[in-house]
């Protein structure tokens, strides 16, 4: 598997990505969004540090639902696509 370059026409990341274990990407999207979240608040929206990072939390979990499921479901298109089964 290629992190870097192409796979099938697809970036190597991309399907890196798509090759994770869903809890692995629940984690690590749930603790970035946290963090980009968090600056966002604290940074843009000027709120203070223990409220920004409350948000934060509370948007990270529907964030974290979308970009997940997003994966899952794009997934599973290309294996249907390539005549492979996406279970």
């Amino acid at each position: 598997m290629r992190i870097l370059g192409t796979v099938s026409g697809r970036p190597g990341v991309i399907t890196w990505w798509e090759d994770l274990h869903v809890g692995v990407q629940v984690a690590a999207c749930f603790a970035a969004a946290v963090l980009l979240l968090w600056a966002g608040h604290v940074l843009l929206l000027n709120q203070p540090l223990g409220r920004g990072f409350l948000y934060a939390i509370f948007w990270a979990a529907p964030v974290t639902v979308i970009v997940v499921g997003a994966t899952r479901s794009e997934r599973a298109r290309r294996l249907r696509a390539e005549g492979q089964d996406p279970s």
